[in-house]
């Protein structure tokens, strides 16, 4: 072998080793790389993880079939659960869910299964409901779900939940005070009420026009303090489970038309025209009058402060669904309820915007209460704004409430 052979050999062999070499050194930086990004990820993981277990709430990670795929430390102590008892197993076996009265809440049914679903509801805030724990004991929660989304699919969700025991002692508390004050205003507002309507009689003698407005202006107060008292009572008294439901069988025609010729006066005084269609061969429903009645007298008057002068009311009873429901409805030509604000209508103490702009007096409650005296008689409400009967560039949208009351069982009207 010539030298100038030999040099050419080895200066390949010299490149081949540096290509080895750098093949080497390029794999060990990929290498580090990796490893750089792994200790970034399983850091990223423990911080992940050491936030989820310091969080207050209970948490809980399902798949789209229901299944366990993670839980807090929060939720183990809440549910007395172990993740390693709890891991791949559907969340209905492990984590039931009843409501106030102790009924199970149907899988389909809880707002976890709804959102797997598609439906755009994260909140369980107002309704409540009751988890129970791995002991059989339960306790008062709320939680909020949202879905976890992957290339535009929903493959799972995180329910975060918190044990709301303190907040419900203190609702108690300030419901019975609530009751307590109004049981204690009830006594002079009725001494008020008894002895302006004498002066007003002129059972003590004759008072003159001045004197006269005067006192109807006590009196109307009084009346408005009376009616405010009372529905604080019915409400404490809901909240508290203490209230008492004597249902019978009730002509519901006659009793609605009782609260037409009471609300009457208003009618005629705001010149709003009434259309009532009542019905025939409507049966008796069993629910409590007394109650119902407040529920009617709520809706009309409801209708007839919140519709302009000149305006309309359409009131109707219907048999529905095979003859197995009775519709109640009332349409009016009122100021509507704003789309934003809908969802709060039945609550505690709300008052959409657009009628506290119009300056009309009312509590906040007759609705809250008309609900619970439905719900609790196995009826539904629920309303429209527009009403059904809206047309389009009108000034006021007006709104259209509905009852529906079950009357199985219950012999035909005559």
């Amino acid at each position: 072998m010539t030298p100038v052979i030999a040099n050419i050999l080895m200066d390949k062999e010299l490149a081949h080793k540096k290509e080895i070499a750098d093949s080497q050194a390029a794999l060990l930086n990929v290498l580090d790389d990796q490893k750089r990004d792994s200790e970034k990820i399983l850091k990223k993981k423990a911080v992940d993880e050491a936030i989820l277990a310091s969080i207050g709430d209970g948490l809980v990670v399902v798949d789209k079939e229901g299944k366990i795929t993670y839980v807090n430390q929060s939720f183990e102590k809440m549910l007395g659960w172990s993740s390693k008892e709890v891991l791949g197993k559907r969340i209905v076996a492990v984590v039931p869910r009843e409501d106030e009265k102790g009924e199970v809440v149907p899988f389909n049914e809880r707002i976890l299964n709804r959102v797997l679903r598609g439906e755009v509801v994260v909140a369980d805030l107002t309704n409540p409901f009751y988890y129970i724990r791995k002991d059989k004991t339960r306790f008062p929660s709320s939680s909020i779900v949202n879905s976890i989304v992957l290339d535009g699919e929903i493959i799972g969700v995180v329910e975060t939940f918190r044990d709301i025991t303190k907040e419900k002692e203190i609702d108690k508390a300030k419901t019975e005070f609530v009751s307590l004050a109004s049981h204690q205003l009830r006594t002079p507002l009725s001494t008020i009420n008894w002895y302006t309507e004498m002066l007003l009689t002129g059972d003590v003698g004759k008072l003159n026009a001045e004197q006269e407005k005067y006192l109807n202006e006590v009196y109307r107060g009084n009346q408005r303090m009376v009616g405010l008292v009372n529905a604080l009572l019915s409400v404490s008294r809901m909240d508290l489970g203490t209230f008492i439901f004597e249902p019978e069988p009730t002509d519901i025609p006659l009793l609605v038309r009782s609260v037409l010729d009471e609300q009457m006066p208003h009618i005629i005084q705001k010149g709003i025209t009434v259309f009532p269609a009542l019905g025939t061969n409507i049966p008796l429903i069993q629910v409590d009058p007394k109650l119902l009645r407040m529920v009617v007298q709520n809706l009309l008057s409801n209708a007839i402060k919140y519709t302009p002068e000149k305006g309309k009311i359409e009131i109707s009873l219907t048999l529905t669904n095979q003859k197995k429901c009775l519709l109640f409805t009332i349409t009016d030509t009122g100021y509507g309820i704003p789309k934003n604000q809908q969802h709060k209508i039945f609550q505690k103490l709300f008052r959409a915007d657009n009628v506290r702009e119009k300056d009309t007096e009312g509590t906040g409650l007759g609705l809250y209460i008309a609900k619970a005296i439905i719900d609790n008689s196995g009826g539904k409400i629920w309303f429209e704004s527009p009403s059904s009967n809206y047309v389009e560039g009108e000034e006021n949208t007006g709104t259209t409430f509905y009852v529906e009351l079950p009357c199985k069982l219950l012999e035909k009207n005559k």
